[in-house]
């Protein structure tokens, strides 16, 4: 059986671009609807292009949009015509704070808390692994999530770059 191929999606920064939000500004235009700011049109293209070179990719919500719910979530997505399937969103991690060893590098670790998300994510839903990639514009991933994280800036981004290296890791 083929392994699912994943996109783990944050919002902010991803589709949603200063960008974008200054030029809606700057041209005395809307700048949000009835779900949030507006999605920059040029990183929903380049997402779309990922989809149409990977068709069978899940997205998977990695934003703290989710804490809107699954079905706002997929009410945006029909609203707004996004590309692709929403599939899920990760579940929420809360690191025990109290018992953690900050001069232990492994405990710190448990701090990131995307990187722990999306790590509890694939282990419910592909424990036999996956491919995935992350698109964020954060660097609060673990350290073997790496070569999956797609880093974008903030003020553009997903790019056509970001677009050809998601395409290249899932399908490898």
């Amino acid at each position: 059986m083929p392994k699912k191929k994943v996109i783990f999606l944050d919002f902010d920064g991803v589709l949603n671009t200063e960008r974008h939000q200054l030029a809606l500004r700057l041209g005395g235009w809307r700048r949000q609807d009835e779900y949030g700011p507006l999605f920059d049109p040029e990183a929903v293209e380049n997402l779309r292009a990922v989809l149409s070179a990977v068709p069978e990719a899940l997205i998977v919500v990695n934003s703290s949009w989710k804490l809107e719910g699954m079905d706002w979530i997929l009410e945006l997505w029909s609203a707004r015509d996004l590309p692709g399937k929403v599939y899920g969103v990760t579940p929420d991690y809360v690191p025990d704070l109290l018992n953690i060893d900050l001069d232990d590098y492994d405990n710190i670790v448990m701090l990131a808390g995307k990187g722990n998300e999306v790590k509890q994510w694939i282990a419910e839903h592909a424990p036999g692994g996956c491919h995935y990639v992350i698109f964020d514009d954060m660097p609060d991933f673990l350290p073997e999530q790496e070569e999956h994280l797609i880093r974008t800036d903030p003020y553009v981004g997903i790019t056509a770059e970001n677009a050809a290296a998601a395409i290249q890791i899932l399908t490898e």
